[in-house]
Parts: C-alpha cells; structure tokens; sequence
C-alpha cells in the first residue's frame, strides 16, 4: 500500500481517538449527537433536548430520521408536470424542471414541491422540575461539563440544579432508533414533547399547530401521527403519564435508584424508499417482544464504536509537534464520528445530516460524492453500499427525466427527497456533475470490495449512467462538448443557462467517467466494451486555447467567487492526460492569489487539498484544508457552519476525509503521503490509495 507509513497493525487507535474526545462546557456553542445514520438525536449541555423547543431558536437539537417524513395534507395547487419548460438542444428541445423566477418568487406550484415532503423532528426528551412541572432555562443550568467519549458513543453531561449536582448519560443503539437515557437528576424528572411539521427552509419543528396532529399514550406505546406520517415512541424503563395534548411525563418505577429509560422510534406509515432497509424494528408486538434496556444499548453502543475504529482505517499524526497536524487529525476523527452518525444511511443525507434541516431536510446528489466517497477509502466500505442502493430504487424516475431530455439511461437529479420527485429551480436541473458521480462511487466500491463490480444493481446503475453521459454530449466538429443548457458546478452564470457550455470541470469528469464505465463494460464481457473509451477521447479538453485550466473551456470570464470548481478537474479527477500538471500548478496558484474565500463552501478547501496534493504540493495542500475563513471553521463537535441557518455542512465533513485519504495514501502507483510534510512522520493504517492517472488513449 503506498501513502503515510504503513506496515502490521502498530497504531494505538484508542489513544489516536481519545485525544479527540469532544470535552465542552456550558460557554461552548457546539452540538453532540448519538445516532446510527439513519437516526440521530443531538443535546444541549444536559444530555438532553431542555434548552430547546417552543420559543427557541435552536435548530440543531432535534430526533431525526430518514423515514421521518411529512408532507402538508392540502396537496399540490398544480401538477409537476406543468412545471417542466423546453429548452433548445444538441438533442432537439428537452424539458427542464424550471423556476424562471428563482428561488425568491418560485410561484405556489413550484414552491409546493420545493417544499414538500419535509423531514421532521419526531420527538423532544426534556428535563422538567418534578415541583413545578416547567423546563429549566439556560440560566438555571449552572457548571456544565460533557463528554463524548468517541470509543464509546456515550456522551456523558454533569451540572447543577438548584444546587444539587446531576449527571446524564446519553447513548444510542448502533442498530435501531432507539435513545438510551439515565438520569441521575435530583429534583428533575423527563418529559416527551411532541411537535408537527414545517415547510420552512432550516427548521424541523413546528409548535404553532397543536390541532394538526395527534399523541396517544397507550402504556409504554405512544401513538404519533402528522398526516400522512405515522410512528410509535416505545417507552422501556418507565411508567407513562399523558399531561398534555402533545406531553407524556415519564416516572421510574418502584425500584430506587435512576431513571434508566430507552426510547425507540418505530415508523408505522412512512415513505416506503426510507424505510426499504430496517428503519425500524416492525410493529408494536414486535418491539415489546425485543425490548431493548438501557445498559444493553450502551453496551451494544460501546460495542460497535469500539468495532468500527479497531477495523477501519487510522491516520496518526501525532509524531509531530506541528499544531496543524493536531487539528488536521482532529478534523479527520470528529468527521468519521459526525459522517456514521448523520450520513451512514440507506439514503443519500441532507447536507445537515440529521443535526438539523437544510433545504427542508431533501438530499442533493451533487453532494453524494462528497458525503460518502470517504467509507470506500477509510474501511468501510459498507456504509458506502448502503446508499447506492438508492440508485437502483431511483432508475424508473431517472429514465423517465432522461426521456424528458433527449438522453438514454438515467439522468440523475441535484434535489430529491423519498417521493423521487425532483424540486424545481433555476439552478438545479441544469447541474451535469452529479450524473458521473455513481460511476465513480461504484468504482471506488470496487476497489475496496472487488465482489461490487459482479452486482447487478451496481451494474446496471453504472450502464445507465454512461448512457445518458453519451446523449448529454454535444457533436462540435471532430469533438465532443457538454451543454447548452447547462450549469456548472460553480453556479455561477444562471441567467445564461439556455447558452452555457463546456465547463472545465465537467468536461474532465464525464471523459473520465466513460471510461471507468467502459472498464466496467470491458470486465464483465459487453461486446460493445471500448466505445465509451472512443467517445472519451473525442470530448474537448478543458483548457482554453491558450492553454489555461479555468471556469469555461470557451465561455464567459472567470467569476471569482463561490466554487473554484475548475480545480476539480485536476484533483477530484485523476489526471487524465488532458491537463498538463503546470496548466493545474498555474491554475492552483492563480485562485490563492485572487479569489473571495468569503463565498465558497466548505467542500471547496478539500477540493484545492486534492489538487495540491495531485501536484505533491504538501504545504499547499495542509494550509487549504486549514484555511481561515468563516465556512472552514470546525467547531468543538466536528461541525462546520456555514452560515445562520446552516449549522452544519456535511460535505465539508466528508471532504476532509476525502482529501486526507489522498494526501495520505496517495494513488496508485503513486509517491507516498503526496500531501502530508515529510517531517510529519505520518503513520496510516486501512486507508486506501485513490485512482491514479490514466494514460491519454
């Protein structure tokens, strides 16, 4: 294996996690979260979810799961179909899911679907004074301390109550949606509250509506039910007691000693795509009969976390005294907690994971590679696996937009939720660099496990997405270009989204998908094995005539702002031939020079890492992943904000890891840790390399 220093298993992994245990106090802003990845819960300072609810503007705490979907019950004012606009191209007029007003005047049809369905918060567990039946405030909450102990996936929160000292411990099962609380809380007791479904943009919960849905309590089964949305709470370790509309107060029984309850969450009626791959244990019956207790979900928490960072992979950094190479590290463990935790799903996640909602909670599939291209490189290939079977779910809808568009295959939408129905906008539908991206998470599937290149499903999902790669192409003399219309990956220009063509990026990521496909095609047999490698090397080069590696290949001036996103095509893309290394040096020096890093995203540092790292430029590559800006910053829990109202950004998460498998493990064939200073003395164990280079053809 080439990259950092490698050999027998050597590396203390305990010690390498647990100097990164998150340790905050009651002045710290960040959120922690249990989950499973397909279901999370985060907590305030006391282990639970007090500090937030009616009246708060705290959306990061919150109990979300992938099947926790709600759709408003008064229906769509007009059909999707209605929404579709034909524009003019290589392929005759092909139908768009169009917003011509943008974003901010969608009109209610399309502002209907942009928001609907919509994730939903499903449960507030919150301490209550057992005197006077209220909430503690912030203010009542006095010396807190809390621990996550990474190992374990068991957060441990210690304050005072009127002066009486409580303890918390939080944990969740690694399997199903089930929280495991104990409290030792003098003077306090747990309260279950729950709210109904919003269609606003950032927030998951609504308590404006108590009359829009229902809460019964039956025993330890509570019966919840948002219109088309149904799921039961199993209490187990507690008496219930319904004190409100919407409240059931939880009571230990008569033993002494703490309450040690869990709380499972079983969807009833839910979208079926959500639910295809064990969301939930099965009905009422069927969860009493295999009641999990508290101490078994902190064992089997304790259990699995353990498993997880023993059999993955490992980047040790600590050889060093280099302060960057504490943080990097940092960074890499809290992203590989954060991205099991909200992102290890059977769906694609929101770019918030399930800390908290963006976008309404949808996913959007530009996004995926950055979410998950990591578990196929750090061991766990698994979690990659798991959600790509969305593809498969997703074919009929995809053939049916490629139809729409001129194209064979599948064409693959930017914004998606579980009823498969695309969201219209301005931007959106125009995106390209989403259609190559289950090529290359099936490709790095199969490097990690080979037995993924005989899949059917797998198969078939890269064939269609070829496909409709080919048909999305434009004949332009003896090449082949991309667009009109288009959009790219900067989304930039969306006003000339009926003439744009050719992006650089886009150019370099579809020559280089056809002929991964191709391989593919090659390893199973097909008689028509080679033609997408012919088509490949027809497509245009990205750079411009006079040899510059920019935004457009032939178009409109570089807008130097938001996503440098050229630099993909020499980095997130393996060379390929058609971009010289000082055409990508030129252009890696020409964005640290000029560019507004007050715009980007927090994917785009990993981007300029991968580059760097690309071009063996260690330094360049360490001080891109670290750089000061307002959307870099990693908070104490491993989070980066972005923005008020995106608390979180997962791709950024995700895309550290990427970058760090790279700069670590190199590629194939290639020098070792490319992208991490020698005088590290870097140590790495489980990572994979990367592709590396293909020779022109």
């Amino acid at each position: 294996m080439t990259g950092a220093e490698t050999g027998p298993p050597s590396i203390d992994r305990r010690a390498v996690i647990s100097r990164h245990d998150p340790h905050l106090t009651g002045a710290d802003d960040a959120i922690l979260s249990v989950g499973t990845g397909s279901f999370a819960a985060g907590v305030d300072r006391t282990g639970t979810q007090t500090l937030a609810g009616p009246g708060s503007a705290e959306t990061r705490i919150g109990t979300l799961a992938e099947w926790g979907w709600h759709t408003m019950p008064d229906g769509p004012p007009q059909p999707w179909e209605s929404l579709l606009r034909p524009y003019d191209s290589a392929r005759g007029r092909a139908a768009y899911l169009d917003l011509p007003g943008g974003t901010e005047d969608p009109g209610p049809g399309a502002a209907w679907y942009r928001q609907n369905p919509h994730k939903v918060s499903l449960l507030r567990f919150a301490l209550v004074d057992s005197r006077t039946g209220r909430s503690p405030s912030a203010a009542d909450v006095a010396g807190a301390s809390q621990h996550l102990e990474l190992f374990s996936g068991i957060i441990r929160s210690t304050f005072r109550y009127r002066g009486r000292s409580c303890t918390v411990t939080t944990a969740s099962d690694p399997e199903r949606s089930a929280i495991a609380l104990r409290l030792e809380t003098p003077g306090l007791s747990l309260a279950l509250t729950f709210p109904s479904g919003t269609t606003a943009w950032d927030r998951a919960a609504s308590w404006e509506d108590p009359g829009s849905h229902t809460t019964v309590c039956d025993g330890g089964r509570i019966r919840r039910r948002i219109d088309d949305l149904a799921y039961d709470v199993h209490v187990n370790g507690a008496t219930t007691v319904q004190t409100a509309q919407h409240e059931v107060r939880l009571r230990a029984g008569d033993a002494p000693g703490p309450l040690d309850v869990v709380l499972e969450l079983v969807p009833i009626e839910a979208p079926a795509l959500s639910t295809a791959a064990g969301a939930g244990a099965g009905g009422g019956p069927e969860v009493a009969a295999h009641a999990l207790t508290a101490a078994t979900v902190r064992e089997r928490s304790a259990r699995s976390w353990s498993a997880s960072w023993q059999s993955t992979g490992i980047l040790d950094l600590g050889r060093t005294e280099d302060p960057r190479a504490h943080e990097l590290e940092r960074r890499a463990v809290l992203s590989r907690y954060i991205q099991r935790v909200h992102a290890a799903g059977t769906l694609p996640p929101a770019e918030t994971g399930l800390l908290a909602n963006s976008w309404r909670g949808k996913f959007h599939l530009e996004m995926h590679w950055w979410h998950a291209a990591h578990f196929a490189l750090w061991g766990d290939a698994a979690s990659l696996r798991r959600s790509l079977d969305f593809y498969t779910a997703a074919l009929p809808v995809a053939r049916g937009t490629a139809r729409r568009q001129g194209c064979r295959g599948a064409r693959w939408p930017k914004q998606i939720g579980p009823d498969l129905r695309e969201s219209p906008s301005d931007i959106g539908p125009f995106l390209l660099w989403q259609q190559p991206h289950p090529i290359h998470l099936a490709e790095l599937l199969r490097r990690a496990d080979p037995s993924a290149a005989a899949d059917p499903g797998l198969v078939e999902v890269v064939e269609q997405s070829a496909l409709c790669l080919v048909d999305l192409l434009r004949p332009d003399g003896e090449h082949l270009g991309l667009g009109p219309p288009l959009i790219g990956a900067q989304e930039r220009h969306v006003a000339d989204r009926a003439t744009l063509q050719d992006p650089a990026f886009e150019l370099a990521y579809v020559a280089w998908a056809l002929r991964i496909a191709d391989r593919w095609r090659a390893r199973r047999g097909a008689r028509d094995a080679g033609q997408l490698s012919a088509l490949a090397r027809r497509v245009h080069s990205p750079l411009t005539a006079d040899g510059t590696l920019a935004t457009f290949r032939d178009g409109p001036a570089m807008d130097r702002s938001d996503h440098p996103s050229h630099l993909l095509a020499y980095g997130m893309v393996p060379p390929t031939g058609t971009i010289p290394a000082a055409a990508a040096e030129r252009a890696v020096e020409d964005v640290l020079a000029d560019w507004d890093w007050d715009s980007t995203w927090g994917w785009d540092y990993p981007a300029l890492a991968m580059t760097a790292a690309r071009l063996q430029r260690p330094e360049t590559a360490v001080d891109a992943l670290l750089r000061e800006t307002s959307k870099n910053r990693c908070d104490q829990a491993g989070h980066f904000p972005q923005r008020p109202g995106l608390p979180a950004y997962l791709p950024a998460n995700g895309g550290t890891l990427t970058a760090l498998a790279l700069m670590s493990a190199g590629w194939d064939d290639g020098p070792p840790a490319p992208g991490l200073p020698a005088v590290w003395g870097a140590r790495s164990e489980g990572i994979l390399p990367l592709p590396g280079p293909l020779a022109a053809e």
